[in-house]
């Protein structure tokens, strides 16, 4: 009960910020903008009724909402602790650093969670005029909050290692996009370990996703990443309180 509560401490803190309806804002318009231009684009064909949301989920845009958007959600976590000086008082008080790590990457990936619950309205639409296949739309929010699960986690821990919450955002924006990036290497023909590069292709996982394929190695990965870098932040966290 009392981990909730912390949790429900550190979501409300979010509010205290217009950075939060700066970034739900801006989710929802860039959403349906892209939402908008799908059906435009797909109007003169005649497309299946789920060819909508599978283009949302795997178009360029969609990346721009995810990695523009989650570095705004987790850098004020700790580096605005930091800055304000409320980190040394937090790290004293008698709550293990787990549990502090934590409850602000609970309460990110809540938000992270919120910013798409608008999308859900887009297959409501799609559902008025003909009928769609769920599946699909189903695992493409799995795969999306699979991936704020693995984002949110290093958002938090970049935010653990810098004071600055701007630096915090740029830092967390320069390692996702070497996620990003990283994966695209698969398609560079005798490079060695392709298929590492493969099993971290983010877009090619997010366009499986919007298929309806759900490969639970992904899952794994995204899980794995997310746990390693809760691992690094209590470490981090654990050395300041010890080293004052």
């Amino acid at each position: 009960m009392n981990m909730f509560w912390q949790i429900r401490r550190e979501f409300a803190a979010f509010f205290y910020s217009p950075v939060a309806y700066v970034v739900i804002g801006a989710g929802a318009l860039l959403n349906s903008v892209m939402f908008y231009l799908i059906i435009l684009f797909l109007s003169q064909s005649g497309p299946a009724p789920g060819a909508p949301m599978e283009m949302l989920f795997s178009w360029v845009l969609f990346w721009l909402v995810v990695l523009i958007l989650t570095p705004l959600i987790t850098m004020r976590s700790f580096a605005e602790e930091k800055h304000s000086g409320t980190l040394e008082t937090l790290i004293t008080a008698p709550i293990s650093e787990t549990r502090i790590v934590l409850a602000k990457y609970l309460s990110c990936l809540a938000f992270y969670t919120i910013m798409w619950v608008p999308t859900l309205l887009y297959p409501i639409i799609l559902m008025r005029y003909a009928s769609i296949d769920v599946g699909p739309v189903l695992s493409g929010y799995v795969g999306t909050f699979g991936i704020g699960v693995m984002l949110t986690a290093v958002g938090i821990l970049c935010s653990v290692a810098t004071r600055n919450q701007i630096v915090a955002a740029l830092v967390t924006f320069a390692v996702m996009m070497a996620l990003f990036l990283g994966g695209l290497f698969r398609w560079v023909d005798g490079l060695a370990a392709q298929s590492f590069f493969e099993y971290i292709d983010l877009m090619g996982h997010m366009e499986d996703f919007a298929k309806g394929i759900v490969d639970t190695r992904r899952l794994v990965y995204y899980g794995s990443v997310a746990v390693l870098a809760i691992f690094a932040s209590v470490q981090m966290l654990s050395s300041r309180r010890w080293n004052g």
